[in-house]
Order: C-alpha cells, then structure tokens, then sequence
C-alpha cells in the first residue's frame, strides 16, 4: 500500500475550491490513501449484495473525495436512475474550475496494452489523478478506476470498488481495445480530476456519512 506521496498532492490548486460539506460533512484533514481506500465501500463482498460490486463508478468519486479530507463512503442506492447516469457519464459527478461546466473524458486511441501505456505514461504526470474508464476484455461490462503515479513514477491504479491496487500496469493486458466504437462500446478513456471541482448535486446523492464503528 502506498502513502499520499504515492498519489499526488491531496490539497491547492483549483481543486480545493469547493463547498466545505459534502452529504452533512464538513472537509477535514487529507487522508492517507490506505484510510482512503478503506473506507469507500465498505459493504463490498465479492459473495455478497450485487449493489456494492456494480458501484464502480460512485467509488472513484468518493475515493476522489475522501483524499481531501471528506469523511464519506457509498451510499447504496442511490438517486433513483442516477445510478445509470453515472454509469455512462461518471463526470458528472465534477465541474471544471474554468468553465463552470461537466468535463469530457479523452478517449484513449489505443490498439494495444502498449500503445495504452505508453500514452498514460506520457499523460499522467507525478501529483496528478485521472479516472480511467474501460471495458473488461471477453465480458460485457465496464469498470472505472484511479490512476496516478507513484513516488518511482510509475503508473499505479486503484479500485477503491473492492480496495485492490494494481501496479505495473498489469490492468492494461485485461481490457479491451480493438472494437467498433459506439455508444455500447467505447475504447478507453481519461479524465484528470485532482484539479476539478465535486458536483454536489451529484456528491450528496452517491454518498453518505461514514458510518462510525
């Protein structure tokens, strides 16, 4: 497990200027990632309730969130079809500083593994977090995880779903990348979000206090 200098710097920049509150709580200290991680869905079991293994794509917000001091996990269910916005469009859950406005994810034109690492290494700088949106190779589903690099700079990922940190890019020999483009099947694709702004409107719908032991 990695400490914070593993995913970047957690607070300035455009990305601190949000509402001090999300869901009734108020911004702390930056958490560790370890802390971070742990406690972004806590419900998951990979033989249990089917809700918490398709919450992909609220973990990487809240993952997102709890970095900066935000003490909040998952909240199942939520937001009536919220739930499928999210899935098809997780940026909505943030705004750009700049415009005011959703940001877009960039598609990544990839053929292979190594065409996808070689942009994410030339991409993804030190101190700097992107969502990384793909679909599983020989399934019909998509996941969405964190991507960053690491105190060595090299790339890392976190899937704050079910806690698992994948190192060596080994993720990118499990997904698809050769396939027609279409609404159902997008190649894969980024976003940097460590310099956006929450979309509270969003925020205070996928989450919920964490619940204190």
């Amino acid at each position: 497990m990695k400490d914070n200098k593993d995913i970047g710097h957690v607070t300035g920049g455009a990305a601190s200027i949000v509402d001090d509150e999300i869901s009734g709580v108020k911004k702390g200290e930056p958490m560790t990632v370890e802390k971070a991680i742990e406690g972004v869905n806590p419900n998951y079991d990979i033989f249990g309730n089917p809700t918490y293994k398709t919450n992909c794509q609220a973990g990487v917000a809240i993952f997102e969130a709890r970095l900066r001091g935000y003490d909040i996990e998952v909240n199942v269910p939520y937001g009536g079809d919220l739930k499928d916005k999210l899935a098809q469009r997780p940026n909505i859950a943030f705004i750009d500083p700049v415009t005011g406005k959703i940001p877009e994810f960039t598609k990544i034109k990839a053929k292979n593994e190594f065409d996808c690492i070689n942009y994410l290494d030339q991409t993804v700088q030190k101190g700097e977090r992107y969502l990384f949106a793909f679909d599983w190779i020989h399934q019909r589903a998509g996941h969405i995880v964190t991507v960053t690099k690491d105190s060595n700079n090299n790339l890392i990922f976190y899937d704050p779903q079910n806690k698992h940190i994948y190192e060596n890019a080994e993720i990118l020999g499990k997904i698809k990348y050769q396939f027609k483009w279409s609404e159902e099947q997008e190649p894969p694709k980024i976003l940097r979000v460590d310099d956006k702004e929450f979309n509270k409107e969003v925020f205070n719908q996928i989450s919920k206090p964490t619940k204190k032991k």
